[in-house]
C-alpha cells in the first residue's frame, strides 16, 4: 500500500483495519463477497487485474458510463487525468473489529501529487427515488449517469460530492438557511430556496456546489458555487467567465474542472 494513501485512512479515521484489496492474494468472489458484502462485483473484478488494464478499463467505464462528453476539450480533459495516475487501487476499510467493510475506489496521481477516491455506485433503486425526491426539477443526466461509476467522491481530505443518502438532509439544512436569509443574485434578484440543489461540499468551507433551477445554459441545468459564510453565489451572468466564478454549464464541465484543481491545492 503506498505511504500516502495508507497516511491518509490512517490519520483521517483510525481504522482498526485498512485492506488493498488490489494487493492481496487472489480469493473466490463467494469467499470475499461474504467477508465485504459491499464489494461490487465489477471492482472486485478489476482488482484482480494487472495495473496497467486497472487504468484503461476504468477510463473505457467512465466513458461508457458518461455518453455526454460532446465537446473535445471535455473528452481530452478526461483522457489527462488518467494519463497523469499512478494507480488504480481498491481498498476496504473497517473501523472496528467485527464492523462493515467499506469500500474505496483510489485513483493516485503519479509522483504522489495526491488523489482521488469514489464509493461504490448507486443502485438503480436509489437513482430513482433520487429523481423522485428532487421531483420538481429534472436532475442532469450527467450527474445521475456519473452516479453509476462512484456515489460519493472527493480528492484527499475534501469533503466532495454529496452521498445520495445525504442529499435530502444537506438540501432541506440550506433550504432553511435561505429562507431565514434571502439571497441575491448577481443582476439583484432574489432567488427561490427551492432552486439551488447542492450536490458538492467543500471541506470545512460551509460552501457548495449547486444545481441551479432557474439557469438552464444548455440543455441541462447549470451549476454555481454557493458561499455560506458570506452568503454569495457564482456570477453566471457572464458567459466569458463562468469556469473563473465557478459557474459551469454541465455537470461534466465543473467535473473535469474539479479533476484538474487537485494540482492547484
Amino acid at each position: 500500500m503506498k505511504d500516502h494513501i495508507h497516511d491518509f485512512f490512517g490519520d483521517k479515521v483510525p481504522f482498526h483495519q485498512v485492506i488493498a484489496l488490489h494487493e492481496e492474494p487472489i480469493a473466490d468472489w463467494d469467499t470475499i463477497t461474504k467477508k465485504m458484502p459491499l464489494l461490487p462485483r465489477g471492482w472486485y473484478e478489476l482488482s484482480r487485474l494487472p495495473l496497467e488494464d486497472r487504468i484503461e478499463f476504468s477510463h473505457e467505464y467512465w466513458l461508457a458510463k458518461l455518453p455526454f462528453i460532446e465537446t473535445v476539450s471535455l473528452e481530452k480533459r478526461l483522457s489527462e487525468f488518467f494519463e497523469n495516475l499512478e494507480e488504480i487501487g481498491i481498498y476496504a476499510t473497517q473501523l472496528k473489529k467485527g464492523g462493515t467493510f467499506e469500500i474505496h475506489m483510489v485513483y493516485s496521481l503519479k509522483q504522489e501529487v495526491g488523489f482521488f477516491q469514489g464509493g461504490p455506485p448507486a443502485s438503480s433503486d436509489t437513482i430513482t427515488a433520487l429523481i423522485k425526491r428532487f421531483a420538481h426539477v429534472n436532475l442532469p443526466l450527467d450527474y445521475l449517469a456519473f452516479l453509476q461509476i462512484h456515489d460519493g467522491f472527493s480528492k484527499y481530505t475534501d469533503t466532495g460530492m454529496i452521498k445520495t443518502r445525504d442529499m435530502s438532509q444537506t438540501y432541506q439544512r440550506l433550504q432553511k438557511l435561505l429562507v431565514e436569509d434571502l439571497l441575491v443574485r448577481p443582476d439583484g434578484q432574489v432567488i427561490s430556496p427551492e432552486s439551488l440543489i447542492p450536490f458538492y461540499e467543500s471541506f470545512g468551507l460551509h460552501s457548495y456546489q449547486c444545481f441551479y433551477s432557474d439557469w438552464y445554459p444548455e440543455q441541462e441545468m447549470g451549476n454555481v458555487y454557493f458561499s455560506e459564510h458570506d452568503r454569495s453565489m457564482s456570477n453566471f451572468l457572464d458567459p466569458y467567465s463562468l469556469e473563473e466564478n465557478l459557474a459551469f454549464s454541465s455537470f461534466l464541465g465543473w467535473l473535469v474542472f474539479y479533476l484538474e484543481d487537485i494540482w492547484h491545492i
